[in-house]
């Protein structure tokens, strides 16, 4: 995640309202419907097991296989937000609507994690 260092003022108030929306209930849906759908790790921390993207990737390719073409594996930034730009086109393909979505970097840099949860969960709802 990039150090942006302290936040202050209006910035700070929003990030505080932010986290407050984040109810633990729904990350561990998520976390639950993540597993059990790519059977992948999601343990710890959710927002660091979906940050390079290989786990959404693999959660698109199963729910429509050859939805995402190229899964990067390597560590390199541009690498994962690629990964999760991928993911978010395949969601737009696969009819979720515009306000369930996320932008990367409410996953990479975890400024919407709030954002991250809906749109798992919105997916959940959309292909079960």
């Amino acid at each position: 995640m990039a150090n942006h260092g302290p936040v202050y003022g209006l910035d700070a108030e929003l990030a505080r309202k932010n986290a407050a929306k984040l109810d633990p209930a729904l990350v561990e849906e998520a976390r639950s419907y993540l597993a059990s759908k790519t059977g992948c790790d999601v343990a710890g921390d959710l927002f660091e097991a979906l940050k390079d993207g290989v786990v959404l990737c693999t959660l698109a390719n199963k729910i429509q296989p050859g939805s995402v073409k190229k899964i990067n594996k390597m560590k390199m930034p541009f690498m994962q937000m690629e990964n999760i730009s991928a993911y978010l086109d395949a969601c737009r393909a696969f009819g979720l609507k515009t306000s369930d979505l996320f932008q990367t970097v409410d996953l990479f840099e975890a400024k919407n994690k709030v954002a991250v949860v809906q749109n798992v969960l919105a997916l959940k709802r959309l292909k079960n």
